[in-house]
């Protein structure tokens, strides 16, 4: 737990020199990541009646946090170290997602299945950005170096070092 916190909070500092930043307990989004690593760690607790316990506390966080923020990382989706939500508010998760390291979202996005069946969820790799207000739906796979832009809607496949904009996304822009 502590690594992944420890590199989610690094991602919040301003200024690569700032060591301690007051204003870091504003941050709505930090809230819900410290909760969504708590959660994750408690899971792997095995002794029945403390675990009991601790899940049930993780998830009392995780419905306060829901609530009061508008953030949803239930503790099901595997999220990489390096999280960064910008913003307050909604920001929906599905449970099943799997996302690399150092990924960015900003309000807004939700990350999920398409609503028709079991159509799947995404797959996100490494140093992704999602700009604000972006769907990312349906079992697809985002490669890594990947931006998002605000509002767009991504139904398809995008592979590494890609930007993608509008609804439908398209890749407007490819690096090698």
């Amino acid at each position: 737990m502590w690594p992944n916190l420890k590199q989610d909070l690094k991602r919040y500092f301003r200024e690569p020199g700032d060591k301690v930043n007051i204003y870091l307990i504003f941050e709505q989004g930090l809230w819900a990541i410290a909760v969504y690593r708590f959660g994750r760690c408690v899971r792997q607790i095995k002794i029945p009646l403390i675990s009991f316990v601790l899940k049930v506390i993780a998830f009392l966080l995780f419905k306060l946090i829901e609530i009061i923020t508008g953030i949803s990382l239930p503790v099901s989706a595997r999220i990489g170290k390096g999280l960064y939500v910008g913003h307050f508010g909604y920001c929906i998760v599905h449970s099943d997602v799997v996302i690399g390291e150092n990924f960015s979202m900003g309000p807004g996005v939700v990350i999920g299945t398409r609503g028709i069946g079991n159509q799947g969820v995404p797959v996100i790799g490494d140093n992704v950005y999602v700009g604000t207000g972006a769907k990312i739906l349906g079992g697809i796979k985002i490669g890594s170096h990947v931006r998002i832009g605000a509002n767009a809607v991504v139904l398809m496949d995008v592979p590494d070092h890609c930007t993608v904009v509008g609804a439908p996304a398209r890749i407007i822009e490819r690096k090698s």
